[in-house]
């Protein structure tokens, strides 16, 4: 069976190298680059394969597929640039798919990294599929993208793939924004609910309980503190952005009436 890595990456210059050097197991690796990247991201990925496409960025999922469909193995291993397969992870990969196994797909757990912590509290612990036969490989969803297989048909791997989520407070401000725009246009044309004062306290009170108490992310530290503090404010800021679409007028464009008013003010 062969198998093919496949990544859909930008501005993953720090991260890019060692994950690719860690898929030396797989038969290919296919490697989308977003054409907004203006770090050395497409560079290093020409650098370990020559299987490197550019290509326009529409939306995550569509991103993904892009990638998916460059791939030529039979099963697919999906993978993002700050993720480690582990050589464990990969020797259990081999033997399943060396006895051409019944199932579509895999589910493995991604073992997460935030700050510097490996997180097992706060709602971390979760199974992803990431090892999906080629034909049933197809991710749904602008954002918080998804693949849709039967639960029948999805198996489950003994070792997990670590994963170094956000780095930085930087680094979390900054993908707040790039999903925050995306997350919120999505839900702009689903016509969600207008955005009220009462819309911010719902979603952020329930985020926060959810990370705190429910999965009690106070067990992981200051870590885990700032996760159940920061996950409710990312959510703030994908609700400002969708109240500032719904407004129907552009902030730009009541800042350009007021520089008018400005004009005219006798």
């Amino acid at each position: 069976m062969k198998l093919s890595a496949v990544l859909a990456v930008r501005n993953e210059e720090p991260m890019l190298q060692r994950c690719l050097e860690l898929l030396g197991f797989c038969d290919e690796i296919v490697v989308v680059v977003d054409s907004r990247s203006d770090d050395r991201t497409e560079e290093i990925a020409r650098s370990k394969t020559d299987r490197v496409w550019v290509e326009s960025f529409k939306d995550f999922a569509s991103h993904k597929n892009t990638a998916i469909e460059r791939a030529r193995g039979e099963w697919l291993l999906l993978i993002d640039a700050d993720e480690r397969i582990t050589p464990a992870l990969a020797n259990e990969m081999q033997a399943r798919l060396a006895g051409d196994p019944p199932e579509w797909a895999f589910q493995i757990e991604i073992v997460s990294f935030f700050l510097g912590r490996r997180m097992s509290h706060g709602g971390w612990r979760q199974d992803h599929i990431r090892l999906v036969r080629a034909e049933h490989a197809r991710w749904e969803g602008a954002i918080h993208e998804r693949l849709t297989i039967p639960p029948e048909r999805v198996g489950r791997l003994h070792e997990g793939m670590w994963h170094f989520s956000h780095r930085s407070i930087e680094e979390m401000l900054a993908k707040t924004i790039r999903f925050g725009e995306v997350q919120s246009l999505e839900l702009f044309e689903q016509g969600a609910p207008r955005v009220t004062a009462w819309t911010f306290a719902k979603v952020m009170l329930r985020e926060f309980a959810f990370r705190m108490l429910s999965r009690r992310g106070y067990k992981d530290g200051m870590p885990g503190v700032i996760e159940a503090l920061y996950q409710p404010f990312s959510l703030f800021c994908v609700y400002v952005m969708l109240w500032q679409r719904q407004r129907g007028e552009t902030l730009w464009e009541t800042y350009q009436a007021l520089e008018r008013q400005v004009a005219e003010k006798q």
